[in-house]
């Protein structure tokens, strides 16, 4: 946690830091939904109709959830109450997470007994994120950056990871359309479409490379964006490794190239997030 030390109280932007911490509060619910849907799933048989190769990925995702991502957000927002910058950033990384993985389970996991802990997780995370994001001193942050090659080094980084991913996505979407299939991974899950790939393609390659730009370019909000993305990528990375795992696990297909790669993906982004963490002025 070295790189979560307590930092200045400041303001958010265009507020104070009473209203900049408020929004905090909002990872009291969050706690207790994700505790509800995450160890529900785990313990009760929830995924009634659910493909086995959707419910092995379910199992491993809900492991990271609750054992990383959960106390990632909790301590993370206890710090940042306390002034902390750095943990702020974290806070808004694993809101990220949190909003990607429960449209996934919203959208496209059977209609059962947590439907409404889907929707209210998606709901309390995403005004948690919006409202987190517009009362965060996005000049402040920039202040602290004494480094720039950090900064740097990370815009590069999130560029790198968006272009590779686009390649990756469309080179298995491309191949079906003109072949009138549907990717192999549809097939697998037996949902309509592959909410990875909507959510990475609209939302989150977007989001690297347009922060990858403005972080080379020095904009003060890409400074907190890159702390949340790069918080977010490991969870994401990890997430999907465990799934693979899981999947093995299930009797399930599953190869070893995925997991090595998002394996090398959570070991480089956190890598990463801790050079970029460590790029900021202690408080």
């Amino acid at each position: 946690m070295a790189v979560l030390e307590s930092g200045p109280r400041g303001g958010g932007r265009g507020g104070s830091a009473s209203h900049s911490r408020a929004w905090l509060w909002l990872t009291v619910p969050i706690t207790v939904l994700v505790v509800a849907a995450a160890g529900g799933e785990l313990l009760f048989d929830v995924f009634r109709g659910d493909s086995p190769y959707l419910i092995a990925q379910a199992v491993g995702q809900d492991l990271v959830t609750l054992l990383v991502a959960l106390p990632a957000l909790v301590v993370g927002a206890a710090l940042a109450y306390r002034g902390s910058d750095r943990a702020r950033l974290v806070w808004l990384g694993v809101l990220v997470y949190l909003v990607y993985t429960y449209v996934i389970y919203a959208f496209h996991i059977r209609f059962n007994p947590l439907f409404l802990v889907y929707v209210a997780l998606l709901g309390f995370s995403l005004y948690a994120l919006i409202g987190g994001l517009a009362t965060t001193d996005f000049e402040g942050i920039k202040a602290r950056y004494a480094r720039e090659r950090p900064a740097k080094a990370a815009g590069t980084f999130l560029l790198a990871v968006s272009v590779l991913f686009y390649f990756v996505w469309l080179g298995e979407v491309i191949p079906a359309l003109f072949s009138g299939n549907v990717p192999q991974s549809i097939a697998d899950n037996g949902t309509p479409t592959n909410g990875v790939h909507v959510l990475d393609m609209a939302w989150i390659l977007p989001s690297l490379a347009i922060t990858g730009v403005w972080l080379r370019r020095k904009r003060a909000v890409a400074y907190a964006l890159a702390g949340a993305l790069l918080t977010f990528l490991p969870l994401l990375a990890l997430a999907i490794v465990v799934m693979v795992f899981a999947m093995a696990l299930y009797g399930q297909a599953a190869s070893v190239a995925p997991a090595a790669i998002f394996g090398l993906l959570a070991v480089a982004s956190s890598w990463m997030l801790v050079r970029y963490m460590r790029g900021m002025k202690a408080g």
